[in-house]
């Protein structure tokens, strides 16, 4: 069920022997799984909630399955900590695009990537963007879809990112800490 709200149209690769009823397709996004887990904490009263998870995502059929590793997370909730300094602002678009460019940032490419306006059908279609690598797609972060939080009953704003994890985790190391590292500096 979740694999069709967060993918609508695409087929899944069905498991024959499945673990259970709800583990039964191949992922093709980690946004379901961090969802629920979303869910979870919100349903024990955490009224601010940051995930983040890495793992597989599987892609094709059966003749041309691929695996493909990815990093996603997943956002709500108040944007500081409780606290009597701290104002209840919650968390919007612009603080998860900070926590993205702050990730893509850690790999020392952080101008290679660009942020461009896209769609995505789990989320809200003025509230996405793709990301990109040098003009090749590596991810998508945005707002979930208000249809699909409604379904869901998630009643605040949930903001989602995903990558492909091979394009994050490839970087480059500057030029001064390569020689420093070499003990020329």
């Amino acid at each position: 069920k979740q694999f069709e709200l967060f993918n609508p149209g695409v087929e899944p690769l069905l498991l024959a022997n499945p673990i259970s009823s709800d583990m039964a397709a191949m992922r093709v996004s980690l946004w379901p799984g961090l969802v629920k887990a979303l869910q979870h904490n919100l349903n024990r009263q955490q009224d601010r909630v940051r995930l983040f998870e890495s793992g597989q995502r599987f892609v094709g059929q059966l003749g041309d399955l691929k695996q493909q590793p990815m990093l996603a997370g997943v956002v709500c909730g108040s944007r500081l900590p409780e606290g009597w300094a701290n104002g209840r602002e919650s968390v919007d678009f612009y603080d998860l695009k900070a926590d993205v460019e702050a990730l893509l940032g850690y790999a020392g490419a952080a101008a290679a990537f660009s942020f461009v306006p896209g769609e995505h059908p789990a989320l809200h279609p003025g509230q996405t963007a793709r990301i990109e690598r040098e003009g090749r797609l590596v991810g998508f972060m945005g707002a979930l879809h208000p249809e699909l939080a409604k379904t869901l009953g998630l009643d605040q704003p949930v903001f989602l990112f995903e990558l492909v994890l091979a394009e994050v985790a490839t970087g480059r190391m500057p030029a001064g800490m390569m020689f420093a590292q070499l003990g020329l500096v």
